[in-house]
């Protein structure tokens, strides 16, 4: 999210978008449709609705995605891979957490990887994949791209508050997955063009497993200027805050450092 400049879009909408995420599965002759709200933070619980293979009705069962055991320790975070194959943590202080996003009165909440500065070729379409083993909270299959107008609307809703809202904040950031490692540790993959088949909520992942595509959904560029920001915006949450939260930028990259360096046998 490198997006600093404001008032950019001049028309008004007066109703908010609704963001949600789906993902579909197959098993035993039917199918499955796991809903995620994508505006709710980290969602306890979601809704499955199976088809009945012969009848063809809905049966709606309750679902609720499952904290892996863990071992991570929230205070020391490290055997993580980046969700790039490759790449590197940008050279520049403006593309890692804490750094400001005038656009919207707030910082970075995560590490922003762009072509340029990643040590990999950055387009749409390249790989992203599980920083670390887990379980998927959230895959926004369903996400629909926003409006011009609808942008418009956010911008006014921030201009009129004085900053972003958690449900803002979560439009801006586009199709996104989730992944829960245990320990309160939860990361975050956004802006994405795409998202394989089997994410899903409830689905173990194994570190390096492919999860989709980098693109530039939820930022204005995406319908003013196509293909001019796509980068993955990446977030490492612990609890309810992220990693490096107020902490000075060499201390921030020390972390995202540390976060890469092998775990202990």
């Amino acid at each position: 999210m490198r997006r600093t400049r404001r008032g950019f879009l001049g028309l008004i909408l007066s109703a908010p978008v609704a963001v949600a995420g789906a993902a579909c599965l197959g098993a035993s002759g039917r199918e499955t449709v796991v809903t995620v709200n994508g505006g709710s933070p980290a969602p306890a619980e979601t809704i499955a609705v199976a088809t009945d293979a012969k009848t063809g009705a809905p049966n709606v069962v309750q679902f609720t995605p499952t904290p892996p055991p863990s071992q991570l320790d929230p205070e020391d975070l490290h055997g993580f891979v980046l969700p790039i194959d490759g790449a590197c943590l940008p050279s520049q202080d403006t593309l890692m957490p804490n750094s400001a996003r005038d656009y919207r009165n707030g910082v970075s909440e995560g590490v922003d990887f762009y072509f340029g500065d990643s040590c990999v070729v950055i387009e749409r379409g390249t790989p992203v994949i599980a920083a670390y083993d887990g379980v998927v909270l959230r895959a926004d299959h369903q996400f629909q791209e926003l409006l011009l107008e609808q942008f418009a609307a956010l911008e006014a809703q921030i201009e009129k508050d004085g900053a972003a809202d958690d449900e803002t904040m979560d439009k801006y950031r586009g199709r996104q997955v989730w992944i829960d490692h245990g320990n309160g540790v939860i990361t975050r993959y956004c802006h994405l063009n795409s998202i394989s088949a089997e994410i899903a909520p409830g689905l173990r992942v194994s570190q390096g497993q492919m999860l989709g595509g980098i693109g530039e959904s939820g930022t204005p560029e995406s319908v003013t200027a196509p293909g001019t920001q796509l980068h993955l915006h990446w977030e490492v949450r612990v609890d309810d805050g992220f990693l490096g939260e107020g902490q000075d930028p060499d201390s921030v990259r020390s972390l995202y450092q540390r976060l890469q360096e092998p775990a202990e046998a």
